[in-house]
């Protein structure tokens, strides 16, 4: 996937300055196969679905058939970019999505007709005490190298989460390297960082030393030749399991 040609600078999260890549369609293209309604399905359980929404808002409801959404996500989303979900499980004309909002691992349940729906066959693991990261295509190693996380004062948070956003950043030689992704994952110290809402990134570097250590304050640091390597090949709603 290449940057789009009409990029729209951004601001804030735990990432800095940064400006909006292509939608989940044309890294879907990448990814795999792209269906719509309630047809797609992962083949195996290396694989996961991914919900692209399709109205220009997606109604989020505790349950299905409940008679009132307790949430409304803009599409697109803040950024300006488009509003995916990573599918948890599934009901006929449902889908249990994890949603891009506090608390971390926050699930609801949206409906078939708000979404086009992507079989994803990447997914990442983060250990954070081994200070490395691995991503997955099917059943093997696409990518492993070590990682930057966060310190002890701003922890990298725990659990299931799934990339949100793809972001360009202005000056690729620095802090944050090239590219960033935005995660659903909001660290739990920092609720404002960058006149961002703490939002959790995986992102490049323009320290490698410190790769492998624990640095950030709640990012995951990859080497910037990673992160480029990473954008130009994973899919918006790809999950990203961050374990101890």
């Amino acid at each position: 996937m290449k940057p789009t040609a009409a990029l729209v600078r951004l601001g804030g999260g735990l990432f800095g300055d940064r400006r909006r890549l292509g939608s989940l369609a044309a890294a879907a293209a990448a990814a795999g196969v792209l269906a719509s309604g309630a047809q797609a399905a992962p083949k195996a359980a290396s694989q996961s679905i991914v919900a692209q929404a399709i109205r220009p808002a997606v109604a989020v409801y505790r349950k299905p058939g409940a008679r009132r959404p307790f949430t409304t996500l803009r599409n697109p989303n803040a950024h300006g970019s488009q509003l995916v979900f990573l599918v948890k499980s599934r009901r006929p004309g449902w889908e249990h999505v994890y949603l891009p909002m506090r608390p971390d691992g926050a699930t609801g349940w949206i409906r078939d007709s708000q979404v086009q729906l992507a079989i994803d066959p990447y997914r990442i693991v983060v250990s954070l005490g081994r200070h490395r990261i691995t991503v997955y295509k099917g059943r093997r190693i696409f990518y492993a190298a070590p990682a930057g996380v966060g310190r002890s004062v701003t922890s990298t948070p725990t659990g299931t989460y799934y990339l949100v956003e793809l972001l360009e950043q202005t000056d690729p030689s620095g802090p944050y390297g090239p590219y960033a992704f935005g995660l659903s994952a909001f660290s739990k110290v920092l609720y404002s960082f960058g006149g961002g809402p703490g939002e959790i990134g995986l992102h490049g570097t323009d320290e490698p030393s410190g790769l492998g250590t624990d640095v950030s304050h709640g990012c995951i640091r990859i080497s910037n030749a990673g992160i480029t390597k990473l954008a130009h090949t994973l899919p918006l709603g790809t999950p990203i399991t961050i374990m101890h």
